[in-house]
């Protein structure tokens, strides 16, 4: 179909942005529940699960556990009873409780950073549960999900390590 006239023209690129835009949007948002689950993310106390957030910019992994409640709580209960030799190896009671749930709608002609924001986030990321969700289901969400382009990167990997100056995690960039 042509397009006769610029009215017409700008009509049509303006549903199409809207689309693209609502698509975008809902697949960061699904990113981000998925990856605050048990099923994606490893989980201990539950907290590097509820420390995934969606923004603008690389995110710089900085919060303590210690800082926030109800995690710290159950950090220290699995080191006593590890520590007194009564308890095993894993806390009973982990809460994944998302901390920065999306809530602002992104451009999608800018990229986003899906990150973690727990201070030892390269260390949890070694154990593979977000490369699998990454290299397996993500490809198939993106599809399912947008119908146009827009850029995403999601924190799956370590770099760095032995003999390196800095550690940090490595964004796997996804476009469609």
């Amino acid at each position: 179909m042509t397009i006769r006239n610029l009215k017409e023209l700008y009509s049509r690129n303006r549903d199409l942005n809207k689309k693209i835009s609502k698509d975008y949007n809902a697949l960061i948002r699904k990113v981000h529940t998925q990856l605050s689950t048990k099923k994606r993310s490893p989980v201990y106390t539950g907290f590097f699960a509820s420390s995934w957030v969606a923004q603008g910019s690389p995110v710089k992994a900085t919060d303590k556990i210690e800082n926030f409640k109800p995690w710290s709580g159950i950090k220290k209960q699995a080191m006593t009873a590890f520590l007194a030799g009564t308890g095993g190896n894993k806390p009973q009671n982990p809460v994944v409780q998302p901390r920065f749930p999306v809530k602002r709608v992104f451009n999608y002609r800018r990229p986003v950073f899906i990150g973690n924001k727990a201070e030892y986030a390269v260390y949890a990321l070694e154990g593979g549960k977000v490369q699998l969700f990454i290299q397996g289901s993500l490809g198939k969400m993106i599809q399912e999900t947008m119908s146009d382009k827009g850029r995403l990167f999601v924190g799956g990997s370590t770099t760095g390590g032995f003999g390196s100056s800095q550690t940090g995690v490595k964004y796997t960039e996804f476009s469609k």
